[in-house]
């Protein structure tokens, strides 16, 4: 008996760095994440009388949502993929052998994204195989949980266009053995100038982090004839909305911080949360991934892990003059190029 076509388990997704929008290209690398491509052509009957209680015509297409959500575990050498399709294309690698990404985002011009080609299917992917083009981060969460294990990520693509029955680049595999972002290796540092940024750790306070970006994309389509029906032409900048979550136990430090909720103006606060791994990548660097911000604190929420109360505070990440950024993100790696 043969086996029944359309094994979960050879589902994957392969990524390629495009330099034009709808141009596919070869897929480079695996990313370990779970989430189909979902195609919606959003079609529609006319409403129209044609003498019968049920439809009897054809339906018209609609404009054309193709978007895919990816779940799963963050590893150092696939973050750089994260932050350049949600916020910054275009950004190198510097290093030998230990790789530097630099992720500064700007907030007073719009950066270009980058844009990817997703090339998605199971064992029937020859005939069967979606191929996202095009492809952007909307949105996503990146976080972990008071296990402190590694980050997990939830993100919302979108895509330009897609094409059907499209092959695998072939030869391509996941990475066996990632060096995983752990919130064990998490510190979370907190102070009220942007030159003293990454100063004043907090310790023994940190259950969970999480970063919310929502990029609020506007699609752009234009009528340009048949070739291009549907297809996007581009994406236009919405507002940017980033929150960063942190929950914690009652400390000296975060309880007179969750005060400072009352007061008005909500004073100006500089982030600093670093990842740094045991896992040495040459001499004595390991990898690691800092992300710093200026924010205002939002919210305050309490709550419990095990028989303790916690506070959970969400900042709203704003641009700040002298720090010249809202957010940037550093990560450390082997990653060469993407």
């Amino acid at each position: 008996m043969s086996p029944i076509a359309g094994n979960t388990r050879f589902r994957k997704h392969q990524i390629g760095k495009q330099t034009a929008l709808l141009t596919a290209v070869p897929a480079t690398r695996v990313l370990p994440y779970r989430g189909p491509i979902e195609i919606q052509p959003n079609r529609e009957f006319p409403e129209v009388d044609t003498g019968s209680l049920d439809p009897t015509m054809a339906p018209f297409s609609g404009a054309k949502e193709i978007t895919s959500n990816w779940t799963g575990k963050v590893a150092y050498d696939d973050t750089p993929y994260i932050f350049a399709a949600a916020g910054k294309g275009g950004e190198v690698a510097s290093g030998a052998t230990a790789k530097t990404w630099v992720f500064d985002y700007a907030s007073l011009v719009a950066d270009d994204f980058e844009y990817l080609t997703d090339e998605w299917g199971d064992d029937t992917h020859a005939s069967d195989g979606l191929r996202g083009v095009g492809g952007v981060i909307d949105s996503y969460t990146f976080g972990f949980d008071e296990t402190l294990a590694a980050v997990d990520l939830d993100a919302q693509l979108v895509y330009a266009d897609a094409q059907m029955a499209q092959a695998r680049t072939p030869g391509l595999s996941v990475d066996s053995e990632p060096n995983w972002v752990y919130g064990a290796d998490f510190e979370f540092f907190l102070d009220t100038t942007a030159g003293g940024i990454g100063g004043s750790k907090w310790v023994d306070a940190i259950h969970t982090w999480s970063v919310n970006w929502q990029n609020n994309l506007d699609r752009k389509r234009f009528a340009n004839g048949s070739n291009t029906r549907f297809k996007l032409a581009g994406y236009g900048r919405g507002e940017r909305t980033i929150e960063i979550a942190i929950q914690v136990a009652k400390t000296a430090d975060s309880m007179a911080e969750a005060a400072t909720l009352d007061d008005d103006p909500v004073p100006l606060r500089f982030l600093e949360g670093r990842f740094i791994s045991p896992e040495i990548i040459t001499g004595s660097t390991p990898y690691s991934l800092t992300s710093q911000a200026a924010a205002r604190l939002m919210s305050r929420a309490d709550g419990e892990i095990g028989g303790n109360s916690t506070i959970t505070l969400t900042y709203r990440v704003v641009y700040d003059t002298t720090l010249g950024f809202a957010i940037r993100n550093t990560i450390v790696n082997t990653l060469a190029a993407l």
